[in-house]
């Protein structure tokens, strides 16, 4: 089988809205997302990212469904002479806007291109899958900015809404029960892995 180039600005032909994949290497090969382990795949001189992944890699993603405030990669570097801070996922200092990633999001918001939205378990339990990952559709990257994070260090920080001129199918959305062991809606009545 020929892998999709996941280098176009739009949906892969043959993966709707709420198609489930048992994990990255699944997106992967279905060239959803163009990166095993980065959230981020796109360029900076082009049109921008082409997808994102949203799996609660920063405290300080913000998922609302429709719009998502999404942080930027890297996790930065602790000043000079400071110990790094313990955990994989602990903030060390402040991120740019000069990265790849950070890059491709920022120059998203010049060209106006739609960006793949893929949502992982570890977010926000309204919209995420309960299990793998889930294609929810075309995005587009509406402001780039900096803020401090919670962690106390300059954030990058993109908006994305939506896209709703595409008649897409709507988020599978959390609707019974409060944690991840109750019933999801899909567009086709269910959460299919892919095959």
């Amino acid at each position: 089988m020929v892998r999709p180039d996941p280098r176009i600005h739009g949906d892969i032909p043959g993966v709707p809205v709420g198609l489930m994949f048992a994990d990255r290497e699944d997106l992967y090969d279905a060239g959803v997302h163009g990166h095993k382990e980065a959230g981020i795949f796109g360029t900076r001189d082009d049109d921008g990212a082409y997808s994102i992944v949203l799996n609660q890699g920063y405290e300080d993603d913000d998922d609302r469904g429709d719009t998502i405030i999404y942080t930027g990669e890297g996790k930065g570097k602790p000043k000079e002479g400071q110990a790094p801070k313990p955990g994989s996922k602990t903030q060390q200092g402040p991120q740019d806007m000069k990265s790849s990633g950070n890059a491709a999001l920022e120059r998203s918001v010049k060209s106006g291109c739609a960006v793949r939205v893929i949502r992982g378990p570890d977010g926000n339990i309204k919209y995420c899958p309960a299990q793998g990952y889930r294609y929810d559709g075309l995005y587009i990257v509406t402001r780039a900015w900096m803020e401090e994070g919670k962690a106390g260090f300059k954030m990058c920080r993109f908006e994305l809404k939506r896209d709703e001129d595409l008649g897409q199918d709507p988020l599978p959305l959390h609707i019974s029960g409060t944690d991840r062991t109750h019933k999801y809606w899909s567009p086709d009545g269910t959460e299919a892995l892919a095959g």
